[in-house]
């Protein structure tokens, strides 16, 4: 599982890199033992992040009934790299598992695997959706964790309801992130970025308050269908390709700025707006 370390009082140092530990109690205990004087295991448990501040990195404890946003600690089994982009934010986290999923495949994960895929609501990218439906509803019955189909589908629904906040809460920061409105600005005028932003109003508010991304992403139409012009969707003619925005660095098919876009939305990259 994943365990979340915050400090509690001002002065102390806080946690900038993940770690492995093989449990819980001996994370806490590494971690505190490493100042001088060592810090009380009381400063740093289970405090809920009030404030998000993406320049550290966070996570969330899947043991909690409603999991809360932590400052990490990885518990070996769940590693999460130092750096998977420029958020550490919980789609980032949440694509990190997939991959690892994909890697390992479901048929090979232990049962406290599978539980730990299903609560972050991961499905198996090579198999189909009623395919993953079953795999999960089996494992569920199987470990004795619902009695019979339909409480094991209200089961995955519930967790998927947690697991749905978050992913809004990931969208909601990409959406209002300083670097998604310094790339608009790079690649467009003042004039056609207020053009753009009043364009993508309403698709903007659906990604933002609802995590509605678009068809390719797990959801229905969204905002990168406007961005990406998506074939078969409303906006393969009336998306962004049909503006005809004068992009302001020579970047005349606007690649560079549709990706800049999906970078922020869809990977997460935020925070060093250098990068």
């Amino acid at each position: 599982m994943i365990v979340g370390i915050i400090k509690k009082s001002d002065g102390l140092i806080s946690l900038e890199e993940y770690r492995n530990a093989t449990d819980e109690t001996s994370a806490v205990s590494t971690f505190c033992s490493e100042y001088s004087p060592a810090l009380s295991v009381a400063d740093y448990l289970g405090v809920n992040a009030d404030s998000i501040d993406l320049l550290k990195n966070w996570g969330w404890d899947f043991s909690e009934v409603a999991p809360t946003l932590k400052e990490v600690i990885v518990i070996e089994g769940y590693p999460m790299p130092v750096n998977v982009g420029e958020s550490n934010d919980y789609n980032q986290f949440r694509d990190y598992q997939n991959g690892i999923l994909d890697s390992k495949t479901w048929a090979n994960l232990s049962d406290s695997e599978r539980d730990f895929m299903i609560s972050i609501n991961i499905k198996e990218t090579s198999i189909s959706k009623l395919a993953d439906e079953v795999n999960k509803v089996t494992h569920l019955m199987s470990t004795g964790q619902a009695a019979d189909v339909e409480s094991a589908r209200l089961l995955i629904v519930n967790k998927w309801a947690y697991h749905h906040v978050l992913d809004i809460e990931s969208c909601s920061a990409r959406a209002k992130a300083l670097r998604l409105y310094v790339e608009v600005g790079t690649y467009l005028s003042k004039e056609d970025a207020q053009d753009f932003f009043v364009t993508v109003e309403n698709l903007y508010m659906a990604f933002r308050d609802q995590a509605i991304k678009g068809i390719n992403y797990g959801t229905e139409t969204g905002i990168i269908d406007y961005i990406e012009s998506t074939f078969e969707t409303v906006y393969e003619f009336a998306g962004l390709d049909s503006k005809g925005y004068e992009m302001q660095n020579g970047d005349e098919d606007m690649t560079e700025f549709k990706k800049s876009l999906i970078d922020v939305l869809i990977h997460g990259k935020y925070i060093n707006l250098e990068e």
